[in-house]
């Protein structure tokens, strides 16, 4: 490849035409944080680096730590860097020099000059040279969040402007001072900080609180609850630090009872919580009252009580069964724990003997271990839940940055779930440790951390090694008191210790605010259990700017659980989870990263995984059970509140219907052999399908005898559904058969489900009669709902027939795309041309395996985000039919891009991600040999991209390309 043809074409692109033909790559290209992130664009440039240089004014701890783990990976490959900051407006906060000493492959120096406001970023790359000037500095709300505009320019090393910028660099580091920690000293002792952001948040204490727009919607649920479902009782599941107390007390506000009580199991929570309560409600302080082992205030309004107090039965006699008629009760979930030798807890005696008009339970911990099924004490009504990552979206947390580091390693031994103690708490892994710890920060005194391991005695032994070191830390477990668990708590928080060290508390109930480092040391066995470790250090604390989580991966059978917690859909699919640790995406400023060698690590444990075998899915199936109240789960619970993906159950057992078999003894409720064949095509074809016309018109239909074309078109353009007649069509052939082939045809039934004449639609009349069987209603019905509801959960993929990033079985792409018939898809292969020339879907694997059709192994490669390569069939040549109409076509809109990683469907699924649309290049005629060694006839087009490809899935896409 010509660079400086291709820079030269990029530069034409950007300043005099964008219609040259040239590679993204090279183009003067705005990084914002609006299409990608500022952060995405400098960790591609530093990955791909030889050297670089950066100058920026301002710098902050979270800013910094977003880019340590891909420092240290290009330490490992000898990449070196220089960074020039400043000491401007004392921004720069003395541990930021602290923790730039830290990183060994940086060059770190300081311009003490007054109005040094630069934000350059210059990279040397092999063939080219790069840099990113504008608004951006190392800062985390910068790099993900803010408004900023930069710009990325490429050059030769003897472009003018790249020359200036490395000669501007070059004269800055030779006027600023060498970063050392006796310079450090000097700028410490004379460097105030600056909290007046977080002292005009604290002055807005003083006005009247009012519910987050999350707790709005809580309390809507809850009143809905009672209204409409006429419920007694009702469960809040909220993570920690998210305001369950508030939300409970919004909610009295709105009931309005004449008695309240509030029971906890610790009395040292009571004050905090009733002070909570008088912020919201006010009145005089003679309507509060405690009811504790030290005071008993039992004729107050609002009584806020410990549950071993308010269960004795002297107490419960003294009060009565009728005293209270609204009761909440926090820290829901230990409902069921028994005092030794009792048979009821004491959750359960005041639980049984209060009569109250409701019944409020509150837990960020609803799922247990020790098969408690908090739901049943509540009557199965989950009002709402909030979850962990929908907290930090709504800014109700702390952002956090995750790294996956590798753990300590010796002779080619990584730690495992069979390692033995020695190797645990030895020297060398303790000093590894240390030193993770010193690089990725908090460290000395700003630590307060929080430590996981596996077991009691390696707790033990690693408190006293670190002491040794000058490290306080106490181990912890469930054998200690509540009392010096406690103790422990406040010397934490006042700086007497660095480290809680523990195994297995302080996954819930303990509210350690100034947290803002958790080490996990052990396997993580349980999405559930990873995610409420790192819940401890969410909690907002004054001057917390974010939690650094650092996670010690070693060669543990279920390390990819990890990546599986931070994804909403709760998906087996491999493919998915293998992108989102090679290309991690979280909302708002936290990130997710994993050295290199850590991630490859997860990734070798993802492709062995057996992610969706029937042990877990019977899990899913009767948590979810549990949750919903013993009655067999359905399409719509599982989408609505299931830790299964639904099209994950439609590809393991076709129906619903056929899990509750699998999973359940009772069969009353038997569908017959033709109503189970027309579910397994509602499930196949319009519940997982990418299209909800369908399931829009089937549900309306219920409802109404008849449905116009104008009607729906109308209505779903409202809800900015995409429809045209065309698909109307289209969607008319899919219901009553005829666009299937006659195999399909045989396999789903012989009866249409709507007639659709002179633009009018209808149930036919003997699929109407098949809904007279009310369990097969009950099933059809469902399967409609579950599709409806992805909709409304995830409106913007359906606004556009396709949405770029979003994934498409070939299947779905051709239907979609209004086929007048569903074609042999072998005839399809890599690319097929609608009959009327209107549309060419495309399908590319970018990796083959043995496996290949036409003998043809394929140079699927990116040359850059916007442009590859694309082999037509075998024996084609530019004057071949298809290809020459392909080639006459120059615009954008017929080709439509999907692409997979590979076309090994174990790891890499069935179906593709959608592009973009997409228009021809260059085109010429070539001949390859095919893995018979006989040479073939093929044309290889070049294909632009309407729009550049995100960064992220570029990344996984090309991943080991």
């Amino acid at each position: 490849m010509d660079t400086n043809f291709e820079i030269s074409q990029g530069l034409n692109f950007g300043f005099i035409d964008n219609s040259t033909q040239s590679l993204a790559r090279y183009q003067p290209a705005l990084i914002t944080n609006q299409n990608g992130t500022v952060l995405d664009t400098l960790e591609d440039e530093l990955r791909n680096s030889e050297s670089f240089t950066i100058a920026v004014a301002f710098i902050t701890l979270g800013g910094l730590l977003d880019l340590k783990s891909t420092l240290a990976d290009l330490a490992i490959h000898g990449v070196h860097g220089k960074l020039i900051t400043s000491t401007y407006l004392g921004f720069n906060n003395p541990k930021v020099f602290e923790d730039l000493l830290q990183i060994p492959n940086l060059d770190v120096k300081i311009l003490e000059q007054s109005g040094f406001h630069t934000k350059a970023y210059y990279f040397k790359h092999k063939n080219f040279e790069s840099a990113l000037i504008g608004s951006s500095n190392l800062t985390q709300n910068a790099l993900k969040k803010n408004f900023e505009w930069n710009l990325r320019i490429t050059s030769t090393e003897r472009g003018d402007v790249i020359q200036d910028i490395k000669n501007k660099l070059a004269q800055l580091w030779q006027q600023a001072t060498p970063l050392t920690q006796s310079w450090i000293d000097d700028y410490a002792k004379d460097w105030q900080p600056n909290y007046s952001t977080f002292r005009a948040k604290k002055s807005n204490k003083s006005h009247k609180i009012v519910p987050n727009q999350m707790q709005e919607a809580a309390l809507e649920a809850l009143k809905n609850l009672r209204n409409q479902e006429h419920a007694k009782k009702g469960l809040v599941v909220a993570a920690t630090g998210t305001g369950k107390t508030y939300l409970a007390a919004f909610d009295v506000q709105q009931f309005q009872p004449k008695r309240l009580l509030f029971v906890v199991h610790r009395e040292q929570i009571l004050r905090k919580a009733m002070a909570s309560f008088k912020e919201v409600l006010g009145g005089p302080d003679s309507d509060y009252g405690i009811l504790s082992g030290t005071q008993k205030e039992m004729t107050a309004r609002f009584i806020f009580a410990t549950v071993n107090m308010v269960s004795k039965k002297s107490i419960r006699e003294q009060l009565g069964a009728q005293a209270f008629d609204y009761i909440i009760i926090d820290e829901a979930h230990r409902v069921s724990q028994n005092q030794l030798g009792e048979k009821e807890s004491m959750y359960q005696r005041l639980m049984n003997f209060y009569k109250p008009e409701f019944m409020l339970g509150m837990t960020a911990t609803p799922e247990r271990t020790d098969g408690t099924n908090v739901y049943k004490y509540f009557d199965y009504h989950l009002a709402y839940e909030i979850s962990l990552l929908d907290s930090l979206d709504n800014n109700l947390l702390v952002p956090f940055h995750y790294i996956g580091v590798i753990d300590y390693e010796k002779d080619g031994e990584v730690i495992d779930d069979k390692t033995s103690l020695k190797h645990l708490v030895s020297d060398e892994r303790v000093n590894y440790i240390i030193d993770k710890t010193n690089y990725y920060g908090p460290r000395n005194a700003d630590v307060h951390g929080l430590i996981f391991v596996s077991r009691i005695v390696e707790g033990q032994e690693l408190a006293v090694k670190l002491s040794n070191k000058g490290i306080n830390a106490q181990f912890v477990s469930a054998e200690d008191t509540v009392e010096s668990r406690e103790q422990a708590v406040r010397k934490l928080t006042d700086g007497k210790l660095q480290y809680i060290i523990t195994v297995d508390i302080f996954n819930e109930g303990v509210d350690i605010p100034i947290l803002n480092q958790i080490i996990m040391m052990r396997p993580t066995k349980s999405s559930i259990i990873f995610l409420q470790q790192l819940g401890r250090g969410l909690r907002k604390f004054p001057h917390k700017d974010f939690v650094t989580v650092l996670d010690f991966i070693g060669n543990y059978d279920e390390n990819y659980l990890i990546p599986m917690a931070f994804d909403r859909t709760h998906t087996s699919n491999k493919e998915k989870i293998i992108k989102q640790i090679v290309s991690p995406n979280i909302s708002g400023v936290s990130t997710i990263n994993f050295e290199e060698i850590a991630r490859n690590r997860i990734l070798d444990a993802v492709s062995k995984a057996r992610l969706n075998d029937m042990s877990r899915l019977k899990t899913a199936y009767q948590s979810l059970k549990d949750k919903i109240g013993q009655r067999s789960p359905m399409l719509l619970d599982f989408a609505q509140k299931g830790s299964v993906d639904v099209p994950d159950i439609i590809e393991k057992f076709k129906t619903i219907y056929d899990m509750q078999n699998k999973f359940e003894s009772d069969q009353s409720k038997l569908l017959t052999k033709e109503q189970h064949s027309y579910l397994k095509f509602i499930s196949a074809e319009i519940t997982v399908s990418k299209r909800p016309v369908e399931a829009w018109i089937l549900k309306k239909l219920l409802t109404k005898d008849r449905l116009t074309d104008k009607q729906i078109l109308s209505s779903l353009q409202a809800k900015s559904i995409f429809c045209d007649e065309e698909t109307l069509t289209n969607v008319a052939s899919v219901l009553d058969f005829t666009y299937f082939s006659k195999v399909k045809q045989k396999k789903y039934g012989h009866i249409s489900l709507t007639n659709h004449a002179n633009h009018d639609w209808q149930f036919s009349s003997e699929f109407k009669q098949m809904l007279q069987s009310a369990t097969f209603k009950k099933y059809f019905e469902d399967a409609l709902d579950a599709k409806l509801f992805d909709v409304q959960q995830n409106p913007a993929i359906y606004y556009n027939r396709f949405t770029i990033g979003e994934k498409y079985f070939r299947s779905d792409i051709i239907k979609m795309l209004n086929w007048e018939h569903e074609p042999n898809y072998i005839n399809i292969g890599g690319y097929g041309l609608r009959e009327d020339g209107r549309f060419l879907p495309v399908f590319i694997s970018l990796k083959k395996t043995e496996q290949i059709q036409n003998k043809i192994v394929y140079k699927n490669t990116f040359l850059d985000r916007s442009t590859l390569p694309l082999f037509s069939k075998s024996g084609r040549s530019t004057s071949s039919t298809t290809e020459r109409e392909i080639l006459e076509h120059k615009s954008f809109g017929m080709i439509q891009l999907f692409v997979r990683k590979s076309n090994n469907n174990r790891i890499d699924g069935k179906d593709f991600y959608y592009l973009g649309s997409a228009k021809i290049l260059t085109a010429k005629d070539i001949v390859e040999e095919n893995t018979d060694g006989k040479p073939t006839k093929l044309v290889e087009f070049t294909l632009r991209l309407e729009h550049e490809l995100d960064l992220g899935l570029y990344h996984f896409l090309t991943e080991g390309s």
